[in-house]
């Protein structure tokens, strides 16, 4: 992970965080293991799985139905949101990894969608863009089936008018877990965070609200969601960890946060766990970002977790904070015996970039500023084509020439950040979203497999995406 996108702590706390677990009383004989989470801790968050149609082992079958529902947001009003089985967010999807995922899709929206598997390594046919495609029109279904090669928590969502869907409230996690037993981590808590536009009636706000300025700034709602639910509260009880799996889902807000008075370890992200864990001050995501935390809590008050301005467009001013959720640190006794948190979470080798080919990708702009267009290399109507080889590994160098940050997302694959602006990040992880500031250079490195096709990379600031800020990669055996 970037050190530019999670603050890292000091070497006295990185000390402090990983071996607090492993100290209890001094002197005394350490009680039985106690490491039951509050009664109730995650009552308010508990997202519905989606129920499995298929009992055989190995394979997991889910319905999904795409359609218009009332849902209460905002406490006392109604609203009419878009939905996948009337919920928001969506039904969490849940395999391990090499199971085989058959998901039967229906769409009864008024218009034609589609649902992309954001960071699963899926073929090619099932990625859920036009170009791999037919759009799915209402009534009509479709069959997506492929196997889950990875463990990470990921997300579903539409790819036709995007922003405007996934504004609406089209996504949902899906969460991959390893076919083998992992270093205990915690118990997990699933935060899909989003933002939604509702006005005053208890209406959404209407998708082309601002017009081209809501397109060229990005749409943020007016209410900030966690898990579809406004200000949300989870409790804790010190000594018991918690496995935060944190998502990203607006169409255009960064989710930037800290949690007063607890200590935060970055254990994984948009590719599952980390090569070693990485304590942190804060987190910030970009739209489509994943972050999994590890949290040990001490001792304390309860709080209101922030939700503080990430600042994307490099202002001189911050905004005042929001609050995002609560975190409410219980009355009991706590917890002993959390193991600590392995050195080497994960075995992620370097990537051998002996050979590999060199490309240069630019998000930029043109026009005046008050009817700029949005492109990558020169191209601000998403014709842009670029074609690699299957089974080649290639380094493509990312600028951002713009004033304000812009998500990279590359579908179908992961790849390892190289650098940033000469400096490697902390930790070694796998990644298919990286943010990039203006006027910063981020090096990546793709390894593509035999998985040929066609492949969309954008901004996954969604207005942008739609705007014109995004491409395809052709990949050819």
């Amino acid at each position: 992970m970037s050190s530019a996108r999670f603050a890292p702590r000091s070497a006295a706390l990185v000390l402090l965080v990983l071996l607090v677990a492993q100290l209890g009383g001094c002197g005394e004989e350490e009680p039985p293991p106690d490491l039951r989470q509050p009664v109730g801790w995650d009552d308010a968050l508990r997202l519905p799985d989606a129920e499995d149609h298929d009992p055989a082992p190995g394979v997991v079958e889910v319905h999904l139905e795409a359609r218009v529902a009332e849902v209460e947001v905002v406490p006392g009003l109604t609203t009419e949101v878009w939905t996948y089985n009337g919920m928001l967010p969506g039904p969490t999807l849940r395999a391990k990894k090499g199971d085989r995922v058959v998901v039967k899709f229906e769409n009864h929206l008024p218009e034609a969608t589609t649902i992309h598997w954001h960071g699963l390594r899926v073929p090619a046919a099932m990625d859920g863009t036009e170009h791999v495609q037919k759009p799915i029109e209402p009534g009509e279904g479709f069959e997506y089936s492929f196997t889950v090669p990875d463990a990470g928590t990921f997300w579903y969502h539409p790819h036709i008018r995007s922003s405007a869907q996934v504004g609406a409230g089209l996504y949902g996690a899906f969460v991959v877990e390893d076919a083998v037993e992992e270093a205990p981590l915690g118990d997990e808590l699933l935060l899909v965070m989003s933002d939604i536009g509702i006005e005053e009636d208890g209406s959404l706000t209407p998708a082309d609200s601002s017009g081209w300025f809501g397109d060229y700034f990005g749409r943020e709602g007016s209410k900030v969601l966690v898990n579809g639910k406004i200000l949300p509260t989870v409790s804790a009880r010190a000594g018991v960890p918690q496995r935060w799996r944190v998502l990203n889902a607006a169409r255009s807000r960064y989710i930037r946060f800290a949690v007063p008075g607890q200590p935060l370890v970055l254990i994984g992200g948009d590719g599952g766990l980390s090569e070693s864990p990485l304590p942190v001050d804060e987190v910030k995501l970009a739209p489509g970002e994943r972050a999994e935390l590890y949290m040990l809590p001490v001792e304390g008050e309860p709080v209101v977790i922030p939700l503080l301005d990430a600042n994307r467009f490099h202002l001189p001013t911050e905004e005042k904070p929001k609050e995002l959720m609560r975190l409410d640190l219980v009355d009991e006794p706590p917890g002993r015996g959390a193991q600590p948190l392995p050195a080497r979470l994960a075995e992620i080798a370097s990537i051998d970039t002996r050979g590999a080919q060199g490309r240069s990708v630019e998000f930029m702009q043109q026009g005046d500023p008050e009817g700029a267009v949005l492109g990558i290399n020169g191209q601000t109507d998403g014709s842009l084509m670029l074609s690699a080889r299957t089974n080649t590994v290639e380094i493509w160098t990312l600028t951002n020439t713009t004033n304000y940050d812009h998500p990279f997302h590359l579908h179908g694959f992961f790849f390892q950040v190289l650098d940033i602006d000469g400096a490697e990040p902390p930790v070694r992880a796998w990644r298919d979203t990286v943010n990039l500031v203006p006027e910063e250079t981020v090096r990546i490195a793709i390894p593509f497999d035999d998985r040929a096709g066609m492949w969309m990379f954008h901004c996954h600031i969604l207005d942008h995406a739609d705007l014109g800020m995004m491409a395809m990669l052709h990949l050819m055996p």
